[in-house]
C-alpha cells in the first residue's frame, strides 16, 4: 500500500496540487501532518480531485482554527501508524521524545513534520519519518505490507 507524507504547506498550493495529481491514481491515503493553514490549503485539491482524494491529517502548531487532533494512530497492512506534527514533541530539540512515545504506543511508523527537514531514521526499534516542507517542495512517498515498511523523501 503507498502512502503519501505531506507537511507545512503554508500556502504552497501550487505544489501541494502537483503533489497530489502526481499520486492521486497510486496513493491509498495522502497524510497531512500539519500546517496546513487550518485546511485551507486543502481547498482546491479537494474541490478538483473530490472523493478521489483520501486525506488524513492532524493539526500543527500554526492551525489555530483547525478542528483536527494534535496526533492520530491508526493500523495500515497490519503496522502501527502515528500521525502528528512534532512540536508537542519537541522534534525541532531532538527525535529522542517522539521516539520514546511511539514505542510506548507501540507504534511501528512515527510521522512528523514541524522541522522542515526532510529525515528518515530507525530510533528504538521505530521508524521516524519527515517529509520536509510542502512549501519547500519536498514529501515523502511510504509503501508498507505485513512484512516491511520502505520510506524515501523526495522532491517535486
Amino acid at each position: 500500500m503507498r502512502l503519501i507524507a505531506i507537511s507545512d504547506i503554508h500556502g504552497r498550493k501550487g505544489n501541494l496540487f502537483d503533489i497530489v495529481d502526481k499520486h492521486i491514481e497510486e496513493a491509498k491515503y495522502f497524510l497531512c501532518l500539519g500546517d496546513c493553514n487550518s485546511g485551507d490549503d486543502f481547498d482546491d485539491v479537494t474541490h478538483f480531485f473530490g472523493k478521489d482524494l483520501h486525506l488524513i491529517t492532524v493539526s500543527g502548531n500554526t492551525d489555530w482554527y483547525s478542528s483536527e487532533p494534535a496526533t492520530r494512530e491508526f493500523t495500515l497492512e497490519g503496522k502501527r501508524i502515528m500521525l502528528c506534527h512534532g512540536h508537542t514533541f519537541n522534534v525541532k530539540q531532538t527525535y529522542i521524545t517522539l521516539a520514546h512515545e511511539a514505542k510506548n504506543r507501540n507504534i511501528d511508523l512515527a510521522l512528523f513534520g514541524h522541522t522542515h527537514e526532510p529525515h528518515i531514521s530507525i530510533e528504538n526499534g521505530v521508524y521516524l519519518m519527515n517529509p520536509g516542507s510542502v512549501s519547500n517542495g519536498s514529501y515523502g512517498i511510504i509503501d508498507i505490507s505485513e512484512n516491511e515498511i520502505k520510506c524515501k523523501n523526495v522532491k517535486i
